[in-house]
């Protein structure tokens, strides 16, 4: 299924209709979540279904993925990249999502490293948007190329508290990724900058592989320092 256009089209839903899915529904998408190509392939993660969750912002689903992982390196990113695949196949059916960074599972299946949960389902109206309905920051803030293809995808890519952490430099023949560093009082409220530099990867991969070129990102590493973020790694240029 093409997940190009979902990127142009897709909002957060948080309006549902209380019509759960079959379990034969539900085990036909975790196969599909399941199929999804993770950012880091040696990072693996685990998806549980919930149907109750508590915390700030809660929004009523008949539906919530957990995702969760062992603590390790590299899977909040890797939530991040193959939960917004699921967001962008869910639009791409019709359905629509919201993530949600800060609920937790309400259920007896909670754990200390589940990352992030997402709700979904089927919504009340349209899961889409026109892209001038889209609130983001400025193009030029987040890069140097403000036309290039693929991160004119980045640009819609949701985050958490609309933060957009991220700075996409192109040099040469690379991209180069940083990851903003936050400051007091965002920095002790939100700690999942992560999960968001996953998603926006994410629409950089599908926009990649919808103009035909490799999407390789080698994370890590040394850049060119600055002021305000890390260098998080690099990534092809989309000829």
């Amino acid at each position: 299924m093409n997940l190009f256009n979902s990127i142009y089209q897709r909002k957060s839903c948080r309006q549902y209709i209380d019509e759960p899915f079959s379990l034969a529904e539900l085990e036909e998408i975790k196969e599909v979540i399941k199929s999804f190509e993770p950012l880091f392939p040696d990072v693996h993660l685990n998806y549980r279904f919930a149907t109750e969750t508590k915390g700030m912002f809660h929004v009523k689903a008949p539906h919530y993925l957990v995702i969760s992982g062992k603590g390790e390196e590299g899977e909040q990113e890797n939530a991040g990249f193959i939960g917004q695949q699921f967001m962008l196949w869910l639009n791409a059916r019709g359905l629509g999502g919201v993530w949600l960074g800060a609920s937790r599972d309400a259920s007896k299946n909670r754990k200390s490293s589940d990352i992030i949960v997402i709700a979904f389902g089927k919504v009340e109206g349209s899961s889409n948007r026109e892209e001038s309905e889209f609130k983001r920051k400025d193009i030029s803030e987040i890069t140097n190329d403000t036309e290039d293809k693929g991160i004119k995808a980045i640009h819609l890519a949701p985050s958490g508290m609309n933060i957009q952490p991220w700075y996409f430099e192109k040099r040469a023949d690379k991209l180069l990724v940083y990851r903003q560093i936050l400051k007091p009082p965002k920095s002790l409220v939100y700690k999942l900058t992560r999960v968001d530099m996953g998603i926006a990867l994410c629409h950089y991969a599908v926009a990649s592989r919808h103009y035909g070129a490799d999407f390789d990102f080698q994370p890590g590493g040394s850049g060119p320092e600055k002021k305000g973020y890390e260098y998080f790694g690099h990534a092809n240029i989309i000829d």
